[in-house]
């Protein structure tokens, strides 16, 4: 009898104890029907004793056959052997129908137990056909005559023994129906359970489905390398239709950016059966490239041979774009670094380490690559630096990481070098701050070596010097300066000059504000101050011009003179003077006065002289007139003599207060050509 939900390992096993358990049952029956045979036919001992011997040999047979897992076997001959040790007996016992009947209901009954409807309708048909045949023998006088007859007692014995059996029977029939319709329940709950997780297995793989296909570039591929299956997304990384995809191999994607050898890891990983990863350079079908993450996982069968691939991609185009311009700024980084002169170096305050580039050993003439400075192998960058610069260098820079700011930390300092000199250090660093905006204590910087600019520094500090005193002993101020389009001068060099009569702002506040020098300007020529410097911007010609200031309470002339000169980056630079002229504006003031005084005054004298003389010369006169006009014209001599007298003494104090102090005697004396008459 077969159960439907049981699997075949538990209904193996259930039909070999059935086996056992009918077995040991038919050889208790037989035991008992030969003890009241015994008992009641003991004539017929030889009959019992065959009777037992054959129940044996049945038993110990099928219990054979049962022990070494021929249980199918078993079933049959145990069948096959009840039935003839029942039928045969009722033909050799003769008469004994009915109750050989009872038993070949048993027999039936255990057949369809073992082996199923089919081998119950066998053994049903096989037992109709035998009693068909006794039952001919019986009505046609062949069938022997009874060899045993049985009183009530031995008859109902003889009856109860196949009813026990067949309730035997029964009962496990009933039981195992019992269990199978348990079994058959647990089986539909099992199932439904099943079902239900198969569904919720089913969405959740739905789930991850369209994750996946909504995350990732998928593809399947046969073991030949074609495509068997494309996603959306792998279309739209590769640019091709799933049309042209499917069936085609996984080579027409290949870019050709990767060396053969590159792909012996997936090649090995393929035959070995195993995942793999790496990262691959494809061509789309436009003739792009694009850059993909890659997962290949192999599907195996039930022998454990691969059947198809699953390639699960990421797009990682930016994320190698993104590298490679930080390789390329890397490069460009250390180009600069390298061509400037300068050396990076990174702090760990937590760590308590310093890191340095190549660059940095070399500016002090140590042969390294980028390391970490091993105290072990020489001193500390604390223990080069000048004993000038120690103290202050440290103090700087430790006050630098207490702020815990990102200011820009700078110094300037000397190290030393490898081969004693000192090399000036510009020091430059900031504190780094996380992906939240917080500062680290990770400090990044550089050294530049500036030992050549300190030098030019210093040449060009000691030739401004010399030019200071140079221009400190001019008489009067010199200038460098810039011109703004709105007339504004930016003072770039300004020396004072050894004159009295000067400005007093400071020189650099006048470096820091030209107007400063407007504070001493007379107020009515302050405008021409920025007229003047509008007037030089657009024309970039000379500058010259005369203009007066205020200094203790008096008035003074200056005359300022400039000349452009254009610098290499093309801006004009002017380079001018200005210098004190009011002895010369005095001295031209006393001309001029002279000059009104001769024109003004003397010509009364002169008029009457020229009327006296023209009559002298032209009338004929006697001696008492000639007299008479020489004593009218006495007494103009004498005023013009003393106009001039006058004229010199006032000539004479304006030259005793000049500051010029020249000498005009030598050119006085020239000026007689100025009367001589014309030829």
């Amino acid at each position: 009898m077969k159960n439907a939900f049981l699997t075949p390992d538990k209904e193996k096993n259930y039909q070999s104890y059935m086996v056992y358990v009918l077995t040991i049952i038919w050889s208790m029956v037989t035991g008992i029907v030969v003890s009241v045979g015994f008992f009641y036919f003991p004539q017929l001992w030889l009959r019992w004793m065959i009777l037992l011997s054959i129940a044996l040999f049945i038993a110990a047979f099928n219990l054979t056959l049962n022990h070494f897992g021929r249980i199918r076997a078993a079933s049959w001959s145990l069948t096959a052997m009840l039935w003839l040790y029942i039928t045969i007996p009722c033909y050799s016992a003769g008469g004994i129908f009915a109750p050989g009947i009872l038993s070949q209901m048993s027999v039936i009954l255990t057949a369809g137990f073992l082996l199923g409807r089919r081998g119950g309708l066998v053994i049903g048909l096989l037992t109709m056909l035998a009693d068909l045949v006794l039952a001919w023998l019986e009505v046609s006088g062949h069938l022997p005559a009874a060899a045993i007859i049985h009183d009530p007692v031995s008859r109902w014995i003889s009856a109860i023994i196949p009813f026990a059996t067949i309730m035997v029977l029964q009962y496990y029939a009933i039981n195992h129906l019992r269990t199978s319709l348990i079994t058959l329940q647990r089986e539909i709950i099992k199932r439904k359970e099943a079902e239900a997780i198969k569904g919720a297995r089913e969405n959740e793989l739905k789930d991850y489905k369209y994750a996946l296909d909504t995350s990732s570039i998928v593809s399947i591929s046969a073991v030949d390398g074609s495509f068997t299956f494309v996603n959306e997304n792998f279309c739209k990384v590769s640019k091709y239709s799933p049309e042209e995809l499917i069936g085609n191999q996984h080579s027409m994607l290949w870019s050709g950016y990767h060396p053969p050898e590159y792909f012996n890891g997936l090649g090995m990983a393929m035959q070995e059966g195993k995942s793999y990863r790496g990262e691959f350079c494809n061509k789309a079908k436009d003739g792009s490239l694009y850059w993909v993450d890659t997962t290949i996982v192999p599907f195996l069968n039930g022998d454990g041979k691969v059947y198809q691939y699953m390639s699960i991609n990421r797009d990682i185009t930016s994320k190698k774009e993104a590298l490679e311009q930080l390789r390329a700024s890397e490069e460009r980084y250390k180009s600069i670094i390298t061509v400037s002169n300068t050396g990076a170096w990174e702090y760990d305050l937590d760590a308590d380490r310093v890191w340095y580039s190549a660059q940095y050993f070399a500016m002090l003439g140590i042969n390294r690559p980028d390391d970490f400075w091993d105290e072990t192998m020489a001193t500390t960058w604390m223990d080069r630096l000048h004993p000038e610069d120690r103290e202050r260098s440290i103090k700087t820079f430790d006050e630098f990481l207490k702020s815990g700011s990102l200011e820009l930390y700078e110094s300037f300092f000397r190290m030393r070098h490898e081969n004693g000199d000192w090399v000036w250090i510009w020091s430059r660093a900031r504190r780094l701050h996380d992906r939240d905006g917080n500062i680290t204590n990770i400090t990044l910087g550089t050294h530049t070596d500036i030992s050549e600019r300190i030098k030019a520094e210093e040449k060009i500090k000691e030739s401004e010097q010399l030019v200071r005193k140079i221009t400190s002993q001019v008489p009067g101020n010199t200038y460098m300066f810039e011109i703004e389009e709105s007339g504004k001068p930016n003072i770039l060099f300004v020396n004072r000059g050894m004159e009295e009569f000067n400005y007093t702002a400071d020189l650099e506040e006048i470096s820091a504000d030209p107007n400063k020098v407007l504070e001493v300007w007379y107020e009515g020529d302050r405008a021409l101050f920025h007229e003047k410097m509008k007037e030089a911007y657009q024309s970039e010609a000379v500058m010259s011009f005369q203009y007066r200031i205020i200094v203790n309470d008096m008035i003074r002339w200056r005359w300022l003179q400039a000349a452009p000169e254009k610098n290499k980056e093309g801006k004009v630079i002017w380079y001018g003077a200005t210098r004190d002229i009011t002895a010369l504006v005095d001295y031209i003031a006393s001309v001029e006065q002279i000059l009104f005084d001769i024109s003004h005054v003397m010509r009364r004298p002169v008029s009457s002289m020229l009327g006296i003389t023209t009559l002298i010369s032209e009338g004929e006169l006697d001696h008492e007139e000639m007299l008479h006009l020489a004593h009218q014209l006495h007494p103009v001599a004498k005023e013009m003599d003393k106009f001039m007298n006058e004229l010199n003494q006032v000539y004479e104090q304006k030259r005793q207060i000049n500051s010029l102090n020249i000498d005009f005697s030598s050119l006085v004396d020239k000026r007689n050509s100025l009367f001589r008459p014309a030829k």
